[in-house]
């Protein structure tokens, strides 16, 4: 039988990969791409542009990298949001949605 304190480790441990998981899939609900499971998610939006999510410094950035088509030279770049990652999961997804009802 385990003790109280291992079988209080063992829900903790428990609690942490489910956090890990539900991260990898709120960024998949959304429509993003998993590139490092924890640190970074993306996704193209067009042909020259792609939105990036990624821990940067104990906070999430989502920004949008646009680029001169058949090189890697950089356009244009745009920080959507900064913060926990709810916040810009969140604001990362009203953005998507933006971007395809202008298409």
């Amino acid at each position: 039988m385990y003790s109280q304190r291992e079988t209080g480790r063992q829900q903790l441990e428990v609690q942490v990969v489910k956090e890990d998981y539900n991260l990898d899939e709120k960024a998949q609900s959304i429509g993003l791409i998993t590139g490092i499971s924890k640190e970074i998610y993306y996704c193209s939006i067009s042909y020259v542009s792609t939105v990036y999510l990624e821990f940067i410094n104990d906070s999430w950035t989502a920004w949008r990298e646009s680029y001169i088509p058949k090189s890697n030279k950089r356009t244009s770049y745009k920080v959507i949001a900064t913060g926990s990652f709810e916040l810009v999961i969140a604001r990362l997804k009203n953005y998507l949605n933006y971007i395809k009802r202008s298409k």
